[in-house]
């Protein structure tokens, strides 16, 4: 076994004209299925999952297989046994059997994972696929005897770079603790050459197949310039008894709802170390790693609500991973001229454990708070399960509780959120928190039994709306506080839930934040109670996580969004004023529907124009 490693590794690291192969490449036999070209293998169509990858400028290619939609598993040899963000640019081919043609897909690749003690990385892309189908992993051990179907991009008998994918056969000799090892049937000469590390292993599952394993070493007899000495053998890296940690690691972040959210930057005095106003065109950056109760370590991306106090003149805030670059086309909170407003937002957290927020115009303080924080380790929060939404509360009409009068200044009302289509056992609730019919500005404190009042929003006169995560006390309740001088209704309206247990629900996949749609240059404005679908690049049947905008709207209104092909709600997002404000947004969380679009409508007697900015997202759970 140690052996076959040692092999995998120098097999994998070819000097000379093979570098730009670097891997194994496959010697197979003709197969039942069409394929050819690992070598003694034919031609290979059907196996849109399989994957190419080129490592920097002709330094190392390698194969793998696609099993997430942002998720590639390969040969850690490929990756010269490395974690994290490649030093060169990787780039990564799905759904192209032959490199020469056109059609598939190419993304980056931005994160790598190696398994500690085997030789699989795992590589995250700069964007999902969401047009070919990930290959499960087997839950099966193989057994000897049994005949694996073997791919690769890699070296042929006859040719140093194909440029296509091969397949070819081979029989199981023996299953290890950590390895499976391969060889061709008696009379055939299919194999593993330089170029095919990281290639899949398949067995056939109904219709399609399931991964086996990746290809860590091989004899490479057959394949072109083979070794002197070479051998039929090959080493697989086995996955099914490590596939709960494949999965643990491509899923996501699982959330934590801190108990008191933490303030982390408040310019109006010390915290986050950089006190006072901020004036247009400046980025201030502030440690979140490590403070109030946000781990210093293991934390991928935290919710926060960003809040402008007392802006001399319009603009907008953007929050963004410290030592990155600014998304220039992206805000987090769009605000007027002596106002106190909030908006939430998910935020990837760097290394440097820092977030940074740009102000775009007038002289600003700004405060922001750390609702929870998301994290890959599997020990600690719960997934996300989005709801049909629902409305919970209303206090206009005694929906929740509590009677039909407003929450007075000062006051406080607790209400359930259990019991329906959040159960017990709920961490958290996803809501679009709707705080209405105030005359003065105010923030919304929330808390469960044994917190303490923190602001979930800071609304201003008339009606102010964006989701907030509310954490639940163990009997399903949580209480709010409205600090203004003016009384107020809330209205929420439940699209999700955080379960109590980290194995359950979706984990959060972070992505760099970019701009969906902006109808001010495409299409056009939204007409009134007319729709837009916006095509979000994530699969169907995902969660995006995402930042609604109203700009340039001729009348007071509110949204509603829901997935292409699914049912329009009845609830409302990101409700808006009258053309008083030069733009509005609100955080949502919203299901992707066919083609990876979501639909919008703009309910209103007026035209708006809608930008929308993805932040994040949440894969089916």
């Amino acid at each position: 076994m140690v052996a076959a490693r040692s092999r995998a590794r120098r097999a994998v690291r070819p000097i000379g004209l093979a570098a730009a192969l670097a891997g194994l490449t496959l010697a197979a036999g003709v197969g039942s299925a069409p394929a050819s070209g690992v070598t003694g293998g034919t031609p290979a169509d059907g196996y849109a999952f399989a994957a190419h990858i080129q490592v920097g400028d002709l330094v190392r290619g390698c194969s793998g297989a696609l099993i997430d939609p942002e998720w590639v598993a390969t040969s850690a040899a490929c990756f010269a046994g490395a974690g994290g963000a490649p030093t060169q640019v990787t780039t990564v081919t799905v759904g192209r059997a032959d490199l020469r043609a056109t059609g598939g897909q190419e993304r980056r690749v931005v994160d790598v994972v190696l398994h500690p003690d085997r030789e699989l990385a795992l590589a995250k892309l700069s964007a999902p696929v969401i047009d070919v189908a990930p290959v499960p992993i087997a839950a099966v051990a193989p057994a000897a005897g049994e005949s694996l179907q073997v791919l690769g991009y890699g070296r042929t008998a006859t040719t140093w770079v194909p440029g296509r994918l091969h397949r070819g056969d081979l029989i199981v000799q023996a299953v290890g603790g950590t390895s499976i090892d391969l060889a061709p049937a008696a009379g055939a000469s299919a194999g593993i050459c330089k170029g095919d590390a990281g290639g899949p292993a398949l067995r056939p599952r109904g219709a399609g197949f399931e991964l086996v394993g990746v290809h860590a070493a091989s004899g490479q007899a057959g394949c072109l310039a083979a070794p002197a000495g070479a051998t039929a053998t090959a080493t697989d890296t086995r996955l099914d008894d490590i596939a709960a940690w494949v999965r643990q690691t491509v899923r996501g972040g699982t959330f934590v709802r801190l108990p008191t959210s933490a303030a982390v930057l408040d310019t109006r005095g010390s915290i986050g170390g950089a006190p006072g106003v901020k004036a247009a065109g400046t980025t201030t950056s502030f440690q979140v790693a490590g403070v109030g109760g946000v781990p210093a370590t293991g934390v991928s991306a935290v919710l926060v609500d960003v809040t402008a106090v007392t802006t001399t003149a319009g603009g907008y805030l953007t929050v963004f991973p410290e030592g990155a670059t600014r998304p220039v086309a992206l805000s987090t909170l769009n605000v007027t001229a002596d106002q106190i407003l909030s908006n939430s937002a998910v935020v990837t957290m760097p290394a440097s454990g820092k977030l940074s927020v740009f102000n775009s115009g007038g002289g600003v303080h700004i405060v922001v708070d750390v609702h929870g924080y998301y994290t890959r380790a599997g020990t600690s929060g719960g997934g996300y399960v989005p709801v049909t939404p629902t409305r919970l509360v209303d206090t206009r009409s005694g929906l929740g509780g509590g009677g039909t009068t407003t929450i007075p200044s000062g006051g406080s009302r607790t209400f359930p959120f259990t019991g329906g289509v959040i159960p017990a056992g709920a961490s958290a609730a996803f809501v679009d928190l709707i705080a209405t019919g105030a005359t003065a500005q105010g923030w919304i404190g929330t808390f469960a039994t044994g917190g303490a009042s923190r602001s979930v929003m800071d609304y201003v006169p008339g009606t102010t709306s964006h989701g907030v995560a509310v954490r639940l006390g163990t009997d399903g309740r949580a209480t709010f506080t409205n600090n203004s001088g003016s009384p107020i209704h809330l209205v929420m309206s439940a699209t999700g839930y955080f379960t109590g247990t980290p194995a359950t629900g979706a984990g959060l996949r972070t992505l760099a934040a970019r701009r969906v749609v902006d109808t001010r240059s495409n299409p056009a404005p939204i007409p009134a109670n007319g729709t837009v679908d916006i095509a979000t690049g994530l699969p169907p049947g995902a969660t995006a996580v995402v930042n609604l905008i109203v700009v340039d709207n001729t009348a007071g209104g509110y949204l509603r969004a829901w997935p292409v092909g699914g049912t329009e709600p009845t609830t409302s997002w990101s409700n808006y004023p009258p053309l008083a404000d030069l733009a509005r947004g609100g955080l949502a969380n919203v299901p992707v529907g066919t083609d990876g679009k979501i639909r919008v409508r703009n309910v209103s007697t007026g035209t708006t124009n809608l930008v929308v900015d993805l932040q994040a997202w949440y894969a089916s759970s």
